[in-house]
């Protein structure tokens, strides 16, 4: 029913934004905060979505013999009967300390049902069947739900659904006069029970298949062969009576290291200033910092280039006026950079956006004579400035140099002038190394969201240590 797709959808809209770990830690390093407007969002759109994929829902059958004034006892009986439409005029959903709870009120069915009876008298028999109708009025529904975590899951610790009926009215299509009253006399108190009965037990049955579902989760996602996400909560999910924040460790993890984790998430309004969106998201700067690492560690901070940016292979000529050393030593022939970071990079988040320190070396290759030579050697320290964003549902950004230290590791060109090496880790950093950093960067990294969800009217923030991003959500 209702309210266990709007639990599902709050579970996958955090695994949405949820980036990979590391590190075996106690605390959460991402946190997502469904604001109020959020939850209204999801509960009209998941309302509208519940009954349409619910329906028709089957009752079992009625059946009583009744005392029919001057006809004497009749069997009756009620079957086929489903609830086929459903009209939903007023709905909310509140959290807080008993959990998440969705209430609708005042809503409307529509019943369709066969009928039939049969009396038998001491000469005769007499029996007939045919078609009604009911109009269920003033239906109330409230269903409660508390989550709790549990070793880096997520599990229903309590259940519990109501509703009510009000009044409902029939109407017989053939039959006798008095068949009308002996229905209504006999079944109105059953159907009504029955709907109320069937609803609620069909609610706690999608409840315990929701229950089997969160706690099957995965608990990390693999990125690749070597890095892996860790989806593990960090403890119970906070209500207050506005939002639900949840939390998870959020940090990347070499694959197949996740660990359990467990810990309490503060409350909201320690980890969030106020959220105009449907959503909030927080990730703090351990997230980026164990990125760096992994991905240090799996080897990928490496890349060797030999095309320039429009495509055409890299060459000493084009490095005549830069390094003439580097041309004149060898003239005309193909030259390849080889660039690794040689140590993690160090992540820092301020109110004025992102800055990284970058330790990178510098091989300088030619090919002379079919055979790849080595010729030199630089080590830099770069200062970068970073910026994110959000594009298609992805986390994309970019970086920018703010400044530089370059210096000659050894080099078989000779003594080159200080101002030379500036130059040359310059031309390097600014038209290869940035833009080949950037590429990747744009194409961003995916958020996975559920099909059908996208992401938009997005903010970024910053704030000490984290990034903060707030974002609407619409179905398409």
């Amino acid at each position: 029913m209702v309210l266990t797709k709007l639990i599902t959808f709050l579970a996958l809209l955090f695994f949405s934004v949820t980036p990979p770990s590391l590190a075996k830690d106690g605390g959460g390093h991402v946190s997502l905060l469904v604001s109020e407007t959020g939850l209204d969002f999801a509960k009209d759109f998941l309302v509208h979505k519940a009954i349409s994929t619910t329906l028709p829902l089957e009752l079992p059958e009625i059946e009583k013999k009744v005392k029919i004034p001057l006809v004497g006892k009749v069997s009756m009986g009620l079957s086929n009967i489903k609830i086929y439409a459903v009209d939903v005029r007023s709905s909310r959903v509140e959290t807080g300390g008993d959990g998440i709870v969705l209430s609708v009120s005042g809503a409307t069915a529509d019943v369709s049902m066969d009928w039939s009876y049969a009396y038998k008298a001491s000469f005769f028999h007499i029996s007939d069947h045919g078609v009604a109708s009911v109009k269920v009025k003033g239906m109330d529904l409230k269903t409660t739900v508390s989550l709790v975590g549990d070793d880096g899951s997520l599990k229903i610790a309590s259940r519990d659904s109501d509703c009510k009926v009000k009044s409902i009215g029939i109407h017989i299509h053939g039959g006798a006069s008095w068949l009308y009253q002996g229905v209504v006399d006999a079944f109105e108190k059953k159907i009504i029970s029955t709907i109320e009965d069937k609803v609620s037990n069909k609610i706690l049955e999608k409840m315990k298949k929701l229950d089997a579902k969160l706690q099957s989760l995965p608990k990390e996602g693999k990125i690749d062969d070597n890095i892996a996400v860790n989806l593990t909560f960090t403890g119970s999910p906070v209500l207050d009576d506005s939002s639900v924040e949840f939390g998870i460790n959020g940090l990347f993890m070499s694959n197949g290291d996740g660990g359990k984790v467990t810990g309490s998430l503060s409350s909201p309004s320690s980890s969030f200033p106020k959220v105009k969106r449907m959503m909030g998201i927080a990730i703090k700067e351990e997230v980026f910092n164990s990125a760096t690492l992994v991905y240090f560690i799996a080897k990928k901070m490496h890349v060797d280039i030999q095309q320039t940016k429009n495509g055409s292979a890299l060459s000493t000529s084009d490095w005549k006026q830069i390094l003439p050393e580097l041309y004149k030593e060898y003239p005309n022939v193909k030259m390849m950079l080889n660039m690794s970071v040689t140590s993690p990079p160090a992540v820092n988040i301020r109110e004025t956006g992102i800055d990284a320190i970058i330790d990178l070396e510098i091989s300088i290759d030619v090919q002379n004579n079919g055979v790849i030579l080595s010729v030199a050697r630089m080590s830099t320290v770069l200062e970068v400035a970073g910026t994110a964003e959000i594009a298609e549902n992805k986390l994309a950004g970019s970086v920018r140099l703010n400044g530089f230290n370059a210096t000659m590791t050894w080099s078989k060109l000779g003594d080159l002038q200080a101002n030379y090496i500036q130059d040359v880790a310059s031309t390097i950093l600014e038209s290869l190394f940035l833009p080949y950093v950037n590429t990747r960067l744009k194409r961003g990294f995916p958020l996975p969201f559920t099909q059908g969800f996208k992401i938009k009217n997005t903010e970024i923030a910053y704030v000490e240590n984290s990034v903060m991003v707030s974002s609407d959500v619409a179905f398409g």
